[in-house]
C-alpha cells in the first residue's frame, strides 16, 4: 500500500483566535505530506480572526495554489459543534483531522499518519485513529501527553463487550490527536453545543466500529486562559455540563447502568462547584480505580 495517498481534510474551528490562528494555519499548510485541504470555519469572531484568516488565504493561494482552502464565516455564534459541522460539510477528504484554532500540527503529523495507516489494508476500515498530543503554553512548565493509560487501553481493546463497558466508564482527552474515517461520519450531532467529539466516539464504539492507536505526537495543544474550557467561564461550563448530561442519557438509553450512575454522581459534584463536592468526586471509587490504573501504567 505504498501508493496510498489519501486526501486529508484539516478542519479548523475558529473563534476569537486572532493571537494564534496564523500559527495554526501555517502548521497545516507546511505539512510534509501535501495531499491535504484546509477548511476554516469561523464562528462569528468578535476580534480580527476572520480578517487574518482571509489575509493568510490570499497569500497562500499564490504560494500554494495546489492546496484547496475554504473559509466559512458564520453570521452568528453557533458554538463549536456547529462550527466543526459547517467545516465537515465542505470536506472532500478520505480522512478528517479536526484542529483547534490555537493548536499546532507537528510538521510531519499527516505524513506519519498516512505511513501508519498504509501498513495494513484492514486499517482502512477503522472508524477512528487516535494519536498522541502534547500540551504547551506560557503556563505549562512540564508538558503532559494524552491520551492517558485507561483511554489507550480502551482504544486498543480487542473485546467489543469490554471495550464498550470501559469506554462508557471513562474515555477522554483524545480529540486533538484524532483522525476520523470520512466513511463513518456524515455530520456532528449539533444538538450538543460544545461536545462535538465525545458523543461521536461513544456512538462509534457502541456500534462496534474499530479504533486504532498510533503512538506518535501529532498535535501541540495550547493551554491558555482564554480558551472556552477555562474553569473561570461559568456560563460555558453550564453549557458543557448540559452536554455531558445528554451524553449520560445516551449511556442510560443503551443500558450502561454502572457507567450512568458513575457519571451521574460526577456531574452532580461538578455542578456544585464547591471544594467539598470536588473532594467527594475524587474519592468516587471508580475515579480512584481509574487514577490508580493510570498511575501504575504511566
Amino acid at each position: 500500500m505504498n501508493n496510498y495517498k489519501p486526501l486529508i481534510s484539516i478542519l479548523i474551528a475558529s473563534y476569537n483566535a486572532a493571537d494564534y490562528i496564523e500559527e495554526t494555519l501555517n502548521s497545516c499548510i507546511n505539512q510534509t505530506y501535501k495531499n491535504i485541504e484546509i477548511i476554516i470555519s469561523d464562528d462569528h469572531s468578535t476580534d480580527d480572526s476572520l480578517e487574518k484568516i482571509h489575509k493568510w488565504k490570499l497569500s497562500n493561494d499564490i504560494v500554494r495554489p495546489d492546496i484547496r482552502c475554504v473559509i466559512i464565516a458564520s453570521s452568528i455564534n453557533y458554538g463549536i459543534t456547529v462550527n466543526f459541522d459547517n467545516a465537515l460539510q465542505q470536506a472532500k477528504g478520505d480522512w478528517i483531522k479536526c484542529l483547534g484554532s490555537d493548536d499546532i500540527l507537528t510538521p510531519s503529523a499527516i505524513e506519519k499518519f498516512v505511513e501508519h495507516i498504509s501498513k495494513d489494508q484492514k486499517y482502512l476500515d477503522t472508524g477512528a485513529v487516535f494519536t498522541s498530543f502534547e500540551t504547551f503554553g506560557e503556563t505549562v512548565s512540564v508538558p503532559s501527553v494524552y491520551p492517558l493509560a485507561w483511554t489507550k487501553m480502551v482504544i486498543k481493546s480487542k473485546s467489543p463487550y469490554l471495550k464498550k463497558q470501559l469506554a462508557m466508564l471513562h474515555f477522554n482527552n483524545v480529540a486533538p490527536g484524532a483522525f476520523i474515517n470520512k466513511r463513518f461520519i456524515d455530520c456532528f450531532d449539533t444538538s450538543y453545543k460544545m461536545l462535538e467529539d465525545l458523543p461521536f466516539w461513544l456512538k462509534l464504539i457502541e456500534q462496534g466500529t474499530g479504533t486504532l492507536l498510533f503512538n506518535f505526537i501529532s498535535v501541540k495543544y495550547r493551554i491558555h486562559s482564554q480558551q472556552i474550557t477555562s474553569n473561570n467561564n461559568h456560563k460555558l461550563n453550564n453549557i458543557l455540563l448540559a452536554d455531558l448530561n445528554k451524553v449520560n442519557d445516551f449511556r442510560l438509553a443503551n443500558h450502561y447502568y454502572l457507567a450512568f450512575m458513575h457519571h451521574k454522581f460526577n456531574l452532580y459534584c461538578s455542578s456544585k462547584r464547591s471544594i467539598y463536592y470536588k473532594y467527594l468526586k475524587i474519592i468516587n471509587p471508580i475515579n480512584l480505580a481509574i487514577r490508580l490504573f493510570e498511575t501504575i501504567k504511566k
